[in-house]
This record gives structure tokens, C-alpha cells and sequence, in this order.
């Protein structure tokens, strides 16, 4: 974990701020004078005073990976407003903000004036997703012609998901390596995930690898992830179906042959590599 102190020169200023007071106060005081004997009480409340105001934090800053960090970090950064950055446990801040957000370092730091600043390093970045949260899933007409390998008769999976999901409104989030979802700020996302609830991380960490190899080895616009099963979408290509958790070994050789594959059957509308042998329809 990487920490930051407080930079040296503001400390350095504070001392000597100090001193410079107290030469004054000296210069201005007879030596014989009955009030040289508060003179240290005197500059001990004022110094108090000044390093309050000095050091109170009356804004924070905070990026993750050089970009604004999510709203669930800066709501808990902002808690801390009004507090001395003397006094700030950074070690506790850290541990709070590790076990809130997969992060692998935290950096914190003071900038004059009143600014707390942190700097958040994610390591692997969040994918984003755009997620619709429904009471039940919708059907799909793959689904509704289940025992035939024909498709003439109904669109790609792709295509009716996105007409789904146009009158409903999305939450953003970062899907992790570590199998985590957390919020993000962003009106745009290669992913569209409709679920009817929460997913446990096996399945998270599953989606992130399919991705990751999707993005690799296919052209693909847009991801639809409909509870387990996920759509990978290209353009005037078919679907391919593949559910999470998923057989990392046996998609990704079947991804590398997909543009073998699609040449087995004209008018295809997707293939399924759900199985052990991809079905056509």
C-alpha cells in the first residue's frame, strides 16, 4: 500500500511561522515585562489557532486511475471535511477506502490550502457497464423456438434487447477483476447488462474474462448480458451465445474459429457456445 506524508514544507512553514512569532512578540515585549510570563501560554493559543486554520480540510479531491473518482469514495472522503489533516489517520483512511473499493494502491496527500487530496491506483480498470434491473427477464425468440435450428423467422437476440432496454433507465457501474460491481459516472458503455438480481462475483469475475477475450479476438459492438447468458454482438455477424461462468479454454478456441463457423450455414442468427459443440441457427 502506498501512503503519502504530509509534504515536509508545510510542516516546515508551521515551525516556522512559529518562531517568527515569537521573535516578534520578543522584540515587542521588555524583558522585565510582568506580561513575558503569559507570552508562551499567549503563543501557544495562537499557534493553535493559525495551524487550525492552516490545516483544516475544506475540500477534497480524489481520482482513480487520473479519472473522478465514483461517487460511493467521494461521499466518504467528504465526511472528512472540516477535520485538521494533522490529526487524520491515513493508514485507517486507507484500509476504509481498500475494503470499499478494489484498489491495489492509495496515495494521500495536503495541498495548500485546505485541500485533501487522494489518489487511487485500480490496477486492472473497471469494465463499464450500463445495468437495467428488472422484476423477471424477458423472453427472446431464440428462446421461444427452442428445439428448432432454424432462424428465418426471428431477429437476433442483440436486436431485441436493445429495443428492451430503450424505454427503461440504466445504472452505471465498473465491473471488476476481483468479480465487484461498483457505481461509476458515465452515460455510455459497451455492456448492457439486464439482470433480476444481484450476481454473486464467480459469475462478475467470469463476465470480466469474457470481455477481455471478446475484445481480443472478435470486432464486437456492443456486449447483452441477459442474467447467465451473455450476447456478443458484431455488425451483420451473428450473435454468439456463451453463459457465465463459462469454459475459458473451450470459448476461446471457439471465438478463434468463429469466422470458420458462420460459413457452416447461411442466414445465421447466432451460435451457441454453450455446449460442448457450438450449435448453429
Amino acid at each position: 500500500m502506498l501512503l503519502t506524508k504530509l509534504p515536509k514544507s508545510s510542516v516546515n512553514q508551521s515551525k516556522r511561522l512559529r518562531r517568527r512569532l515569537r521573535n516578534i512578540i520578543d522584540s515587542l515585549t521588555p524583558q522585565n515585562h510582568p506580561g513575558k510570563r503569559i507570552l508562551p501560554f499567549v503563543l501557544f493559543i495562537l499557534f493553535l489557532f493559525i495551524t487550525n486554520n492552516l490545516f483544516t480540510i475544506s475540500q477534497t479531491e480524489c481520482q482513480l486511475d487520473r479519472e473522478v473518482c465514483p461517487p460511493e469514495i467521494v461521499q466518504k472522503l467528504d465526511k472528512l471535511t472540516g477535520s485538521n489533516i494533522l490529526f487524520l489517520n491515513q493508514k485507517q483512511l486507507s484500509g476504509v477506502l481498500m475494503d470499499s473499493f478494489p484498489v491495489e494502491k492509495v496515495g494521500i496527500g495536503f495541498q495548500m490550502f485546505n485541500t485533501l487530496k487522494v489518489n487511487l491506483d485500480g490496477g486492472h480498470p473497471p469494465i463499464l457497464t450500463m445495468v437495467y434491473l428488472v422484476k423477471e427477464l424477458p423472453m427472446v425468440s431464440v428462446d421461444k423456438a427452442s428445439g428448432s435450428t432454424e432462424s428465418a423467422g426471428w431477429p437476433k437476440p442483440s436486436e431485441e434487447l436493445k429495443i428492451f432496454t430503450q424505454n427503461a433507465s440504466p445504472s452505471s457501474f465498473g465491473i471488476w477483476d476481483n468479480g465487484r460491481m461498483t457505481p461509476v459516472a458515465t452515460d455510455e458503455a459497451k455492456i448492457i447488462y439486464i439482470l433480476s438480481k444481484k450476481p454473486d462475483e464467480e459469475t462478475v469475475k467470469s463476465l470480466y474474462r469474457l470481455t477481455k477475450i471478446a475484445n481480443k479476438y472478435l470486432n464486437v459492438d456492443s456486449i447483452l448480458v441477459l442474467g447467465q447468458r451473455v450476447f456478443l454482438s458484431q455488425a451483420d455477424q451473428p450473435d454468439i451465445i456463451v453463459s457465465v461462468p463459462f469454459d475459458e479454454e473451450q470459448v476461446s478456441e471457439a471465438i478463434k474459429s468463429y469466422s470458420y463457423l458462420v460459413t457452416l450455414k447461411k442466414d445465421v442468427k447466432v451460435i451457441d457456445l454453450r455446449f460442448k459443440n457450438p450449435i448453429i441457427r
